[in-house]
């Protein structure tokens, strides 16, 4: 919204954190904040409920077929090719298609019953969020603005939520194997949207140098990272970065951590191929 010259900084911004680190918190990004607390309040309700509810929504299909995903079945950093990595501590729930149940077989919880409506305001604002990003991303690969928008017209997007249940309630052979709460992996399309749980942290990003650093929440912010999909179509100008979430410190080890992760990628119909502006 802003004049040539502030988009132009902002462009220059983006480019900056997406070569570097290939992750960026962002503000001003026009996601109401009660749109955010609504969804983050009636997950965390879901998740805590008695685990026979939630198992009424589990395809035992594993991840990725949608729906609820119980602890001890996702392992992801096994896709980064450590397979021998033991299983996350973690739940999930996946939705597609911006959760509505007429065009999805994946059922829908019930409890709470607002679920339903919270999921689709959120998937509305992160699919608006999304065509800024792509207009942002034209201009920092200088590209005429509306370069992305047909492969980006009917985006294929994914909504997951994420949570992290207190440790003591993991079996004692679980953590002893050196599993943690998400293993180091990357992302595999397009940008992904992060809301991080506001009061426990945990994420770490990995830079071009080998070395881990934490990537804390802040008020009022998103984080957004590019996916592999995203590196090679910008033939590896920007990154897409390894991170992993670890297991808090004792004293802290009895909360629970709640994420919501909005995953985007292009039509599957769309041409990957490196982007004008970036070939060398």
């Amino acid at each position: 919204r802003g004049d040539e010259q502030q988009r132009a900084r902002v462009a220059a911004e983006w480019d900056a954190a997406m070569c570097s680190v290939g992750m960026a918190y962002i503000v001003g990004h026009g996601v109401p904040p009660e749109v955010i607390q609504s969804l983050h309040e009636l997950a965390l309700r879901f998740f805590t409920a008695p685990r026979e509810s939630k198992m009424r929504y589990c395809l035992n299909k594993g991840y990725g077929a949608g729906g609820y995903v119980p602890q001890g079945v996702e392992a992801v950093a096994r896709s980064a090719g450590n397979s021998g990595a033991p299983p996350d501590l973690v739940e999930n729930f996946v939705f597609s298609h911006r959760g509505d149940p007429a065009l999805e077989s994946v059922p829908v919880p019930a409890e709470p019953p607002q679920f339903q409506g919270a999921v689709e305001q959120y998937w509305d604002a992160m699919v608006a969020l999304l065509h800024t990003l792509m207009r942002l991303s034209a201009t920092a690969l200088s590209l005429p603005d509306d370069h992305f928008e047909q492969c980006f017209a009917q985006p294929v997007t994914h909504l997951r939520l994420g949570y992290y249940a207190a440790i003591p309630a993991v079996p004692e052979a679980a953590a002893a194997d050196g599993a943690m709460r998400y293993g180091a992996h990357t992302d595999y399309t397009g940008f992904t949207i992060l809301r991080q749980d506001p009061a426990v942290g945990g994420l770490e990003a990995q830079t071009a140098d080998g070395s881990w650093h934490g990537v804390p929440s802040r008020a009022g912010a998103l984080l957004v990272n590019a996916g592999d999909l995203i590196q090679v179509w910008t033939n590896d100008r920007w990154r897409s970065p390894p991170h992993r979430v670890v297991n808090p410190p004792p004293e802290r080890a009895q909360l629970g951590r709640l994420s919501l992760v909005f995953f985007t990628g292009p039509a599957d119909d769309t041409l990957v191929d490196a982007l004008p502006s970036t070939h060398g």
